[in-house]
């Protein structure tokens, strides 16, 4: 088996009784959870429920979700050699990229539903090089990104994803180097691999997966609506070679 798969869904879709309780009710651990702390747990509890969902359609040993670990960095795995997945949560969203090939190949992924406003330059002169401030301010470059905003999404999220592939901080995004001319990312926390980006959704969305010889097309991508995968592969990504 040879396939990867992105998948994403609000946390508030709806998922049978079954995955309700996942985690527990978030009531006995916290007297009075805050907004953001619901909002966490019905991030975690959609995004295992998609795992679930993959798992099943692969016909994976679902009870390898039981045991699901942590690297020394916090990225989750499981003890499997071919089975790798990555979780994003922004906003009311969830996304997993899901990967099951032999050898296993890493993937990485990340989304960002902006809720506010953000001092995206101040922002950009904390991490980027002056030459890539340069090329996401000329609109000449990448012109489908018209706003401000979705070319520093596209800077942060290119860098998210392909180090999350590895468990790495976002402490390491000053040492991701970024060309929007070349559309190519440069970076020692990474193996060689392609980034996919999307503007075109309710959240921008980057994810990387490790170069691998058998792969002729892009992953899938879908949302899971209602019970079902709703395909999502007319849209064009903009594509990133790593490495």
């Amino acid at each position: 088996m040879n396939t990867i798969e992105i998948v994403f869904a609000p946390n508030d879709e709806f998922i049978p009784s079954d995955f309700l309780n996942y985690l527990g009710n978030i009531n006995k651990s916290l007297d009075k959870p805050s907004a953001y702390q619901i909002k966490k747990w019905k991030s975690r509890r959609m995004a295992y429920f998609l795992l679930h969902q993959l798992f099943e359609k692969y016909h994976l040993d679902k009870s390898l979700l039981t045991n699901i670990v942590k690297t020394e960095s916090g990225r989750p795995y499981i003890e499997h050699s071919e089975i790798d997945f990555n979780i994003s949560h922004s906003g009311d969203w969830v996304a997993i990229i899901f990967s099951y090939q032999s050898p296993k190949k890493v993937v990485g992924i990340d989304i960002e539903h902006p809720q506010k406003i953000r001092r995206f330059n101040d922002l950009l002169h904390y991490y980027a090089s002056e030459q890539e401030i340069a090329e996401i301010n000329n609109h000449h470059l990448l012109s489908e990104l018209s706003s401000l905003e979705s070319r520093f999404y596209l800077s942060w999220c290119l860098r998210e994803a392909v180090l999350k592939s590895q468990g790495a901080g976002i402490i390491k995004l000053s040492e991701v180097i970024h060309s929007l001319s070349k559309q190519q990312i440069t970076t020692a926390y990474s193996p060689t691999g392609k980034l996919c980006f999307y503007h075109q959704l309710p959240f921008y969305l980057a994810y990387f997966f490790e170069h691998t010889q058998t792969m002729l097309s892009l992953p899938k991508l879908s949302q899971w609506k209602n019970g079902k995968y709703i395909s999502f592969d007319y849209l064009n990504p903009i594509i990133y070679q790593v490495n």
